[in-house]
């Protein structure tokens, strides 16, 4: 019986040292078969369509932000685009390289052209739709005979640009570089156990002898074409890490789950828009300024100047291009213009320094940092470009109405015309009542002169004009000068 008894305990002990009664724990709990399951790494999606410009740049900025609160472990950039401003581009490209708290991949859902394949690349991987394209970044501008290629100038640091980008995240740089220079041309040789990639000349030089060392070569890029590669071509050169009928099989196929989706607002689609259109609401701003100058008291002209000009700089000041300095810039300017139609007219300072002071707000709100700003990064020639864009907007605004008094209006079919026909060639004039004042003459303010006002002068109201004085009405005043028809008084001390 003692035997017996020493036989069950010791039995019981080998189960448990070989893991346990299976007969009481015929399976694994659920904590353990959870255990067991894979889990599904968290995926982001964020958008980048339609054209690269500062508006998509402040998007990508609040949606990479938002979607690292979320802690994911990718976040997948579904691009779409065919490019468009080269300083976005790169602000664009430092952005999404400076995303070290998870992985990124590009996902070309249709195509990647131009600054989009610069976006695509800086990502730490691209996956493809299937039929779509990425490449040919060109720095290309408008010239006067259509559209140009940049030069050297401009190509030398995107190269460079897509060489750092080639070298980080390994793909070939030769071939990346080929996407922006048309004239390097690129050979892929085979040894047996690797690839090694030239440029036609770097080829050419090796002559006969170094060229027997590979078994087979092939130019990939002729000379004098642009890199663009369908997503078959991009796979098989190492940029794409494979062909997807969309997004969503494409998710399915790495076991990733769509964790959410960050959108753009619809005030970052308003921003977008009247981006576009920059240009002529500024030129409307200033010619109604203008028109408004021309025609003092306040009126419609001066509502829709400063509220067209206001559009433009606060769609800038939304999406955090430009900051409080830009703003105080804008609103000096604006209370110096009125104070030179309202309260100095005629003296042009003020209005000078307001029309100054705007064209700065307005430039510094189209660079890529707001003032101010420890490093400083002038960009001389996105600088330059601004400027001439904001300067260029005012001289049309000046020109197009004076160009259209002249020779457009005139020629208006008769129930449209807004000038009358009626001409002043048979007109005649009195003597005006100035030609009756003297310096020296003592008369009375009928209104405030601010410098200009009315004054009585023998019974005679007259327009005239301080030395720059305010001086109140009713008050005695003094003929100091007359230059042509302004007559210029002085206060009066001691009289009446």
């Amino acid at each position: 019986m003692r035997l017996a008894s020493l036989l069950v305990t010791f039995a019981a002990a080998a189960t448990l040292a070989l893991g346990g009664d299976v007969a009481t724990n015929p399976s694994p709990s659920k904590s353990q078969a959870s255990a067991d399951k894979p889990v599904r790494k968290k995926a982001i999606v964020i958008p980048i369509e339609e054209e690269v410009d500062f508006g998509l740049h402040a998007f990508l900025k609040r949606a990479v932000a938002e979607a690292l609160i979320q802690k994911p472990d990718v976040i997948v950039f579904k691009v779409n685009t065919y490019g468009g401003e080269l300083q976005s581009a790169f602000d664009i490209v430092d952005l999404l390289m400076g995303v070290s708290q998870c992985s990124t991949y590009a996902f070309v859902e249709q195509k990647a052209i131009s600054a989009g394949a610069l976006i695509a690349l800086s990502c730490n991987r691209i996956a493809m739709g299937n039929g779509t394209t990425i490449g040919d970044c060109a720095p290309i501008t408008q010239g006067k005979d259509g559209i140009v290629m940049l030069g050297e100038k401009i190509q030398s640091p995107l190269r460079a640009k897509f060489r750092t980008l080639a070298e980080k995240n390994g793909y070939p740089s030769l071939m990346a570089q080929a996407m922006v220079t048309a004239d390097i041309g690129v050979v892929v040789a085979e040894t047996a156990s690797a690839e090694e990639y030239f440029t036609v000349k770097q080829w050419d030089a090796l002559g006969e002898k170094g060229q027997a060392r590979f078994k087979s070569h092939k130019i990939v890029v002729p000379e004098g074409q642009l890199l663009t590669m369908t997503d078959r071509e991009a796979s098989a050169f190492g940029f794409s890490q494979g062909s997807y009928a969309g997004l969503k099989e494409f998710l399915d196929a790495k076991g990733w789950v769509q964790s959410g989706e960050v959108d753009t607002t619809w005030s970052e689609n308003l921003v977008r828009v009247i981006g576009k259109f920059a240009p002529i609401l500024m030129m409307i701003g200033f010619g109604a300024l203008y028109l408004e100058f021309k025609t003092p008291g306040l009126s419609i002209f001066g509502v829709i100047g400063v509220l067209c000009l206001a559009i433009v700089f606060g769609s800038k000041y939304a999406v955090g291009l430009a900051d409080h300095t830009e703003l105080l810039l804008l609103l000096a300017g604006f209370a110096c213009v009125a104070a030179e139609m309202y309260l100095f007219p005629g003296t042009l300072i003020p209005g000078a320094i307001g029309l100054l002071l705007i064209l700065v707000a307005l430039t510094l709100s189209m660079q890529s940092f707001t003032l101010p700003d420890p490093d400083m990064p002038w960009e001389r020639k996105s600088l330059i470009d601004n400027l001439f864009s904001t300067v260029g907007s005012m001289v049309a605004a000046l020109l197009i109405p004076l160009l259209a008094i002249r020779f457009v209006l005139p020629h208006l079919p008769a129930g449209a015309k807004v000038i009358s026909d009626t001409t002043l060639a048979d007109a005649r004039s009195v003597a005006p009542e100035t030609t009756r004042i003297s310096v020296g003459l003592i008369g009375r303010t009928k209104t405030p002169l601010r410098p200009s006002g009315k004054a009585v002068f023998a019974g005679n109201t007259i327009e005239v004009i301080s030395r720059g004085e305010f001086i109140e009405a009713d008050k005695p005043v003094e003929v100091a000068r007359i230059d042509g028809n302004n007559v210029v008084v002085r206060p009066k001390e001691g009289a009446a």
